[in-house]
């Protein structure tokens, strides 16, 4: 490295060129700057985008979920419609913080039968540690994805990414197919909920228990 007249030459890519101080200082203080960010987003798993996949628990924090996100109209029909329903699922939590206010995960299982009965996938939920989901549950996983940093449109409008339909107990005590699954060719979303109600004895396929598991 020479100096020449407050000016640093260095070797880069096998040329010389030369810097002022202030240029050099700048340059290296931005590579820094970068390095840390770098760092930073590697160490934090928030960073990490993180979709439910199955066989894998999905962490949801209900105290951690900005509520800020949920406050704006949404143009799309669809997606007004789960923010309406997030916002409920909001009231419970506040209502009932021993109940929904815990972090706990979500889990779709991996499927290895051919159809159960809705009572059956009932009892295997709750063989796999805690119990199936119900609505509010169902509601704050959404706005996980959302805080996560999901777009709506994948949350809401897009193709569910999911093998199987979720059984998710329904505001009315009955238990609803919710989301899409690539193993019967369904394009509906994630946030798709049917106008079904099935109950304890009917026989249900291509579908899983959403099953969670408190931390």
């Amino acid at each position: 490295m020479q100096i020449k007249n407050a000016q640093i030459t260095l070797v880069v890519d096998g040329e010389e060129k030369s810097f002022s101080e202030e240029e050099l200082a700048s340059i290296v203080k931005e590579y820094f700057a970068q390095k840390q960010a770098a760092t930073q987003k590697e160490a934090n798993p928030i960073q990490k985008l993180m979709r439910p996949t199955e066989g894998v628990p999905f962490p949801v924090n209900p105290s951690g979920i900005n509520r800020n996100l949920f406050q704006k109209k949404r143009e799309d029909k669809r997606q007004e419609e789960t923010r309406q329903l997030i916002l409920e699922a909001f009231v419970q939590v506040d209502e009932y913080p021993k109940k929904y206010g815990k972090p706990f995960n979500t889990l779709m299982p991996k499927k290895t039968w051919t159809w159960k009965t809705v009572e059956e996938l009932r009892k295997l939920a709750t063989e796999m540690e805690d119990h199936e989901a119900d609505w509010v549950e169902q509601a704050l996983e959404w706005a996980q994805r959302i805080v996560n940093g999901e777009p709506w449109e994948d949350v809401c409008n897009n193709p569910d990414t999911a093998n199987w339909y979720r059984l998710v107990k329904w505001k009315n005590g009955y238990y609803r197919l919710v989301g899409g699954s690539r193993e019967d060719n369904d394009d509906c979303p994630a946030s798709y909920v049917s106008n079904v109600n099935c109950n304890s004895s009917n026989e249900v396929y291509t579908t899983v228990p959403l099953v969670v598991l408190y931390k």
